[in-house]
């Protein structure tokens, strides 16, 4: 749920061979969301998933991330934590399936993904090649490629697209934001 916003590299890393493996994180996270232009989790919608903590998370690409639920406006807070960090954004996630939320997160774009809690990790899913594009085709969803690619069409499409990606079974766990710990409020 956390793991799309910072997908290029680290700030401080100087290392040639750790960038390498940076990019190569950030292509799988870049692989698991979609850049998407309407709500597709509206707040109305949103919900608090279940197993998920607030509290502080490590991403794949090394950003240690606060993760809190704000139940006035029914949406997770994320926030960066570190030097040299934009900041942070907003999370709202509703169940798609048993264990598996639908979760859109939005700060400069707005983004969309596939996620589940395992333990007390966030994981997650990447869409089969083939089946993305065939359910995108069924469903009048164009993908247009970028450095995040996007999801183009009505919010409808777009969700039934997931709804039909998730039916499938066809995909497959990726990365996984760690849980490292509470934060006392």
């Amino acid at each position: 749920m956390l793991g799309c916003a910072a997908l290029v590299s680290h700030p401080h890393m100087t290392d040639f061979r750790m960038r390498r493996f940076l990019v190569l994180v950030s292509a799988l996270l870049v692989a698991s969301c979609y850049q998407v232009d309407g709500e597709t989790v509206p707040q109305s919608a949103s919900i608090k998933v279940e197993g998920l903590k607030d509290g502080l998370y490590d991403r794949p690409d090394g950003v240690k991330v606060l993760v809190r639920w704000n139940q006035a406006e029914r949406q997770y807070d994320v926030v960066a934590q570190g030097e040299g960090q934009n900041g942070g954004g907003k999370a709202r996630a509703t169940r798609v399936a048993n264990q598996l939320y639908l979760v859109q997160y939005s700060d400069a774009a707005r983004l969309t993904l596939l996620a589940s809690v395992k333990g007390d990790d966030v994981v997650l899913l990447l869409p089969n090649k083939a089946v993305e594009q065939r359910l995108a085709k069924a469903h009048g969803v164009g993908i247009r490629p970028g450095p995040i690619n996007a999801l183009t069409g009505s919010v409808g499409s777009v969700l039934n697209f997931y709804k039909d990606v998730v039916a499938s079974g066809e995909f497959a766990e990726g990365p996984k934001v760690a849980f490292i710990g509470e934060v006392p409020r």
